[in-house]
């Protein structure tokens, strides 16, 4: 008994191991399908296309940071709580983003920083910016971009160059 016993433990581990490598094989399949089945899911509520576009008719309807985990679309802090007609349109890949609203309230420059320059132009085509956008008495509110009124309509956007002081992480600079 003790050969025959002998003869079907390498079966039984033969067994095990191709048992333990389909196991795998099924698992690193689900996980695959469901990595895809994140970004399909992402797309879905992003959108696929490279530059994006969302309007919000009031500051109350639009993602806060204080309410949002959403990076791309909340309101930044300095943007008033009368905003309306609020634009915010954004590059997902490149530096590239421009917000602009009207406000009675208007924005309150106090923690707002004077920029020297127009630091090189908006960093992507602009679409929502009145025009013509200024290029000199630019500030900016501590998120990196350079911020300015036209007529009645305040506009924000991302510039070719840093702001200086800026991290990068609020633009998607590289």
């Amino acid at each position: 008994m003790e050969d025959h016993a002998a003869t079907t433990t390498p079966t039984t581990r033969r067994r095990l191991r191709a048992g333990a490598l389909a196991a795998l094989g099924v698992a690193g399949i689900a996980a695959l399908t469901g990595c895809s089945s994140m970004v399909s899911a992402a797309e879905e509520a992003l959108g696929s296309e490279q530059v994006q576009q969302r309007h919000y008719d009031t500051y109350a309807d639009a993602p806060s940071s204080r309410t949002s985990d959403d990076v791309a679309w909340f309101m930044p802090d300095w943007v008033p709580a009368d905003a309306r007609d609020i634009d915010v349109r954004l590059d997902t890949e490149q530096p590239g983003y421009e917000l602009s609203f009207t406000s009675a309230e208007g924005v309150d420059l106090d923690a707002c920083e004077p920029v020297d320059g127009d630091l090189g132009g908006p960093a992507m085509p602009t679409e929502t910016l009145p025009q013509p956008l200024p290029t000199t008495g630019l500030v900016s509110c501590g998120d990196g971009r350079v911020t300015a009124t036209v007529d009645d309509r305040w506009a924000s956007w991302t510039t070719l160059e840093a702001v200086p002081g800026d991290d990068g992480g609020s633009t998607l600079r590289r």
